[in-house]
C-alpha cells in the first residue's frame, strides 16, 4: 500500500474520528467554522479543510475504498509529489465548480478522490482492481463513476444531499494534469478507455450483475464500518471531552 495513500486515509479517519467525538454543539460549530461554502470564498482555509471533513461513516467508508483502490493504483508510478498535486488541486478545482453552482455548504474529499481516479483512468485502465469485490478493470469501474456522476448532476444538491459537481470537477482536474503531463500514456489510456467502453456495453448483463453483487457486498461492509467508527467515536467522547 503506497505510504501516501495510507496516510491520507489515516488522516481523514482520524478527523472523522475527533469530529465525531465531539459534543453536539461543538460537532455543529466544527463543521460551520471549516466546511466549504460559496459565501465562504474568501475563507482560504475552507478550501483546505473541508477536504478532511466527512458527514457520515458511509461518506468516509466509499470515499477511503475508493481513495484505497485508485491511489495505490497510481502512487508509485507517478510518485509522491505529483500524486499530492493531483489530489489537492482536484479538491480546490471540485470546490469550485461546486460553489459557483450551489450555495449549499458541503464537505468530503470526493474532489481530491475522483481527480486521482481520472488519473488512474488514463495510466492504468486495464489494471484489474477489486473494488466491488470481483475483479473488473479499472476504466469499467471509473467509466461507471463518471457515467453516475454525470447522470446525477442536474439533481440539486439539497434534494439529494451529494456535491455531485465537486466530483466532477475533481475529475476534470485530474484528468487533465495527467493529460498534460502524461500525453503520451494519456492517448493510450484514452483509447484503452473507449475499447473497454465498447466492450463493458457488449457484456453489460455480466458486468452489471457483477457490480450489483459487489453493491450489495459493499452494504454489509458500510453497516460494519459504521457501528466500528461511531461506536469508537463513543468511547473517544468519554474520553476527550
Amino acid at each position: 500500500m503506497g505510504r501516501i495513500t495510507s496516510a491520507l486515509i489515516l488522516i481523514n479517519i482520524a478527523v472523522f474520528l475527533l469530529v465525531f467525538s465531539m459534543p453536539d454543539a461543538l460537532m455543529e460549530n466544527t463543521f460551520s467554522a471549516f466546511q466549504f461554502s460559496s459565501s465562504g470564498f474568501l475563507e482560504v482555509w475552507r478550501w483546505l479543510t473541508s477536504m478532511f471533513l466527512h458527514a457520515s461513516a458511509s461518506h468516509i467508508f466509499f470515499n477511503m475504498l475508493a481513495l484505497y483502490f485508485f491511489g495505490n493504483a497510481i502512487e508509485d508510478e507517478i510518485g509522491a509529489r505529483r500524486f499530492l498535486l493531483i489530489y489537492f488541486l482536484s479538491g480546490v478545482a471540485g470546490n469550485l465548480a461546486y460553489g459557483l453552482t450551489s450555495a449549499v455548504p458541503a464537505v468530503g474529499a470526493s474532489g481530491c478522490i475522483f481527480g486521482i481516479m481520472g488519473a488512474a483512468m488514463l495510466m492504468k485502465p486495464k489494471e484489474m482492481i477489486n473494488m466491488y469485490v470481483f475483479p473488473l478493470p479499472l476504466g469499467v469501474i471509473a467509466m461507471l463513476y463518471v457515467l453516475t456522476q454525470a447522470a446525477l448532476a442536474a439533481v440539486p444538491v439539497n434534494e439529494m444531499g451529494i456535491a455531485y459537481m465537486a466530483h466532477i470537477g475533481g475529475l476534470a482536474a485530474g484528468s487533465l494534469i495527467m493529460l498534460y503531463s502524461e500525453p503520451k500514456n494519456s492517448a493510450k489510456g484514452v483509447l484503452v478507455l473507449a475499447g473497454l467502453g465498447i466492450l463493458m456495453l457488449v457484456l453489460w448483463p455480466f458486468v452489471g450483475l457483477l457490480v450489483g453483487i459487489g453493491q450489495l457486498v459493499l452494504g454489509f461492509f458500510d453497516f460494519v464500518v459504521g457501528i466500528v467508527l461511531y461506536g469508537t467515536a463513543k468511547l473517544l467522547l468519554s474520553w476527550l471531552w
